[in-house]
């Protein structure tokens, strides 16, 4: 019986440190790494502290300056270091 005493005392000690360290993180109230004060939202992602959106200004009503005309292609069909059509016919 001298070895069912030994698991027995053995399992009792484990589970005192158990209570100890529950009792520490209940009375403590965070873990590590969690004490730098980032929020996060439902799925985890860290929420930016900004201004609030109604100290936000209001977006202008100016059109915004149109984007610059794409340059046409060259009669030569382009320059060597283009990037090949992949669905284009090989030309023999």
């Amino acid at each position: 019986m001298g070895f069912m005493d030994k698991a027995k005392k053995l399992a009792e000690q484990a589970q005192e440190k158990l209570d100890e360290v529950q009792q520490n993180f209940n009375e403590g109230g965070s873990t590590p790494g969690q004490g730098d004060g980032t929020r996060y939202d439902d799925h985890g992602r860290p929420v930016q502290d900004g201004p609030p959106a109604a100290d936000a200004p209001p977006p202008s009503g100016e059109p915004t300056a149109p984007p610059p005309a794409p340059e046409p292609p060259t009669a030569q069909g382009g320059d060597a270091n283009d990037t090949p059509d992949p669905f284009r016919p090989i030309q023999q």
